[in-house]
């Protein structure tokens, strides 16, 4: 007996031994990873040590996560996805505390955003679902992504329904491509006024692209909103006319075909204010009428140009100017209006604005106002133009 008692306590004793030298060893490895994230190390320092740490500990879960997301946002798509990957071979055997549990939807995430970027749509889907099957903050992200990739795939009422839900219960939470993608989905389903409203939320949080104007012209068009078509279309050419020479006699005839159809329509009167106050920014003959507060942000700005061409705004008015550069952040008028706007100050003054026109040529070295803001530059600086 005392023989088989001692064959049966050595393998235990043998399994609580190596049990307490693994929890020793996840402890210390735990307590590594822990003081590098708290060490304060930056850039490559920090990505050195993680990246040392995690050679030592293949077995190791989040710090995976840690260069696979560092290698995520610095473009190198080869090396995040296998160290996401590695990091999935290991999801079983991962810690279950609350930040590894982040960490698991984020690495399925980033698996599915991988995916899309490589036109793989259907395991970027399946990795999608994974991640959108918390319900914390991030699995949000993720069924926005869903969404967005079924409109990769064409599946656009998928797409549509998958945005309904969102939009309805998180419209807080999505980014402005995934408002962009629904204003279009819902105008492509004749859903206008809600593109209408969903055209107005992307202005607020998104940056104007080429044919923005164009489409949210037609939306609000076709949702009744005139005026609101009128200034979307004018920002379209307001646009253009930053990036090449543009006919602005065009222009005026396009709105005179307009005013003709609306007359005929009988829907001229709300939209008339709109018309006269589009033409009277290329037209010095044409009156218009006292405007009260805007009804739309592009009547103030076309309210407010007027004023900085005229040489007649106030300190309010610049200050107001300034605070709309959000909207027209893409728009190369928009910041020689503004350099227009400091005509009255002393060169050393003006100097302080220098950066407005390095945004023109940033904006477009070839651009209509590109040359003029050279020459600005370098009178500023004291450089004789050629």
């Amino acid at each position: 007996m005392k023989k088989r008692a001692e064959t049966i306590f050595i393998p235990i004793m043998f399994t609580v031994f190596m049990g307490l030298l693994s929890g020793c060893s996840e402890n210390s490895m735990e307590k590594e990873y822990r003081a590098i994230k708290d060490s304060g190390l930056t850039g490559e320092a920090l990505l050195k040590s993680l990246s040392e740490f995690e050679l030592r500990n293949m077995g190791h879960f989040n710090s995976k996560i840690d260069l696979g997301g560092y290698y995520l946002l610095a473009g190198d798509m080869d090396r995040a996805g296998d160290y996401f990957r590695r990091a999935e071979a290991l999801v079983k055997k991962a810690p279950g505390d609350e930040d590894t549990k982040k960490n698991i939807t984020i690495m399925y995430g980033s698996l599915a955003r991988l995916h899309v970027l490589q036109g793989e749509y259907d395991p970027a889907l399946e990795y999608a679902e994974k991640a959108a099957a918390g319900d914390d903050e991030e699995a949000v992200s993720y069924r926005y992504l869903q969404g967005q990739i079924f409109l990769e795939k064409g599946e656009n009422e998928k797409a549509l329904d998958v945005f309904d839900l969102l939009f309805a219960s998180r419209p807080d939470t999505a980014s402005p491509d995934n408002i962009r993608s629904y204003m279009y989905l819902l105008a492509g389903a004749n859903r206008l006024p809600e593109a209408a409203a969903m055209v107005d939320l992307f202005f607020e949080k998104g940056r104007y692209f080429p044919g923005l104007g164009l489409f949210a012209s037609s939306v609000y068009e076709g949702a009744g909103q005139t005026e609101k078509a009128i200034y979307a279309a004018f920002m379209d050419y307001e646009y253009s006319s930053g990036y090449r020479e543009t006919d602005t006699a065009v222009f005026l005839k396009n709105i005179d075909t307009l005013e003709r159809q609306l007359a005929s329509q009988d829907r001229l009167v709300p939209a008339a204010d709109a018309l006269n106050l589009v033409r009277s920014l290329y037209d010095p003959s044409v009156s218009i009428t006292e405007q009260g507060e805007a009804s739309f942000f592009t009547e103030e700005y076309i309210t407010l140009k007027k004023k900085i061409e005229n040489a007649i705004h106030t300190t309010a008015d610049f200050n107001r100017y300034l605070a709309m550069e959000h909207y027209f952040s893409t728009f190369p008028g928009y910041y020689w209006n503004l350099w227009q706007a400091v005509a009255g100050l002393s060169e050393s003054s003006r100097a302080n604005y220098l950066p407005v026109l390095q945004r023109i040529i940033a904006l477009d070295r070839e651009g209509t106002y590109a040359q003029r803001a050279w020459d600005e530059i370098s009178k500023i600086l004291g450089f004789k133009n050629n």
